[in-house]
């Protein structure tokens, strides 16, 4: 967790410190307040897996973000932001909106944006990843800067939810899929919300029902991605509907990613977080890619590099990390290449 924080400091040093120190940080520019003389503040982040959550307390305050200059712009291309408490913030961009405790607000980072806090700053940030946002919220950029009333409908569930969590409570949380599924609900509900106020209209050709199915699919593929079986046919007997109907969901709901995609990109990031410690385990690429649900490892090693830019066992002994976006130039598997290569099947160590 990172946290800058005013306290420590003599009051005359506080504005000054904000304004350069952490506006520098985290983007912003052109810092104001009426409490120069008597400044406070405070500011934390956590990181949970591709989410970025963080809170604000303090001084009244105002200030701009030039387009794509916040922070980590490429990463989190939206932030939502839940006016926690202490009157009304503005948050204006090709639109202004006025929040009261309880409200949220979908800001895009890659527009100029300026924000004042009226009466005191308050507020929880999530920093939405591009991947979430892709898949959950197409067209979301048409809803930046749209009050969403956290006292009506959808928007109440999430502000509630968002209300729930603290920084201490999301630092507390270590498993990525537990990180991985709190961005799912956060992303679920809003798209959710902003259809329910008409603020993004390619949602509206989309049921609610193949919204929701959409996402149970998705989680079913999540825990059963280990199987080499899994198939549109498989999940079509699960959830009781016909194959079509499947591909028809994903391709509605789905952000522009089949079936195929979400399960390659299930198996592939099962994958890395495997590849990360085989040199400790001792284990086999090959054993990695059964694992993972390839029944072809040097398939496995094929698509790997695709993704990666490497091979596994190359990403293993290197330790390496990927920038790639998930789901982001994901191959078919329903027809895997032949290959003339064999399959690099020795131990992974770390030399």
């Amino acid at each position: 967790m990172q946290r800058y924080d005013t306290e420590h400091l003599p009051p005359q040093d506080r504005f000054a410190y904000w304004a350069d120190e952490f506006g520098k940080s985290v983007g912003y520019v052109g810092l104001e307040s009426p409490q120069r003389d008597d400044f406070h503040q405070w500011f934390s982040i956590v990181d949970m897996s591709s989410l970025a959550l963080a809170r604000l307390h303090g001084s009244p305050v105002s200030s701009l973000a030039e387009p794509g200059q916040i922070k980590d712009v490429e990463l989190h291309p939206f932030q939502l932001m839940l006016k926690v408490g202490d009157g009304p913030s503005t948050v204006t961009q090709r639109t202004e909106a006025i929040v009261q405790t309880g409200d949220l607000v979908l800001i895009d980072s890659q527009q100029k944006m300026r924000m004042q806090a009226h009466v005191a700053a308050n507020s929880l940030l999530v920093g939405l990843p591009k991947p979430l946002v892709t898949r959950w919220l197409p067209g979301a950029e048409a809803a930046a800067a749209q009050r969403l009333d956290g006292t009506k409908g959808w928007s109440s569930l999430l502000a509630a939810y968002l209300n729930s969590m603290s920084i201490d409570r999301a630092q507390a949380i270590n498993s990525p899929f537990e990180q991985e599924l709190i961005g799912e609900h956060i992303l679920s509900m809003l798209s959710f919300a902003l259809s329910q106020n008409g603020f993004v209209r390619e949602w509206d050709a989309v049921s609610s029902r193949d919204r929701a199915l959409h996402l149970r699919m998705y989680n079913w593929i999540r825990d059963n991605y280990a199987d080499p079986d899994v198939s549109a046919a498989k999940l079509a007997a699960r959830f009781h509907v016909s194959v079509r109907y499947v591909h028809k969901v994903f391709a509605s709901a789905g952000g522009g990613n089949t079936f195929l995609d979400v399960l390659q990109h299930e198996r592939l990031e099962a994958a890395v977080r495997m590849l990360r410690t085989a040199s400790v385990s001792h284990t086999l690429v090959s054993q990695i890619a059964y694992r993972c649900g390839f029944s072809d490892p040097a398939y496995f090693g094929l698509v790997f590099r695709k993704r990666y830019g490497c091979p596994p066992r190359a990403f293993a002994s290197n330790g390496r990390r990927s920038n790639t976006s998930p789901l982001s130039q994901t191959q078919s598997l329903e027809q895997p290449p032949s290959t003339t290569s064999s399959t690099p099947d020795a131990e992974i160590n770390s030399s």
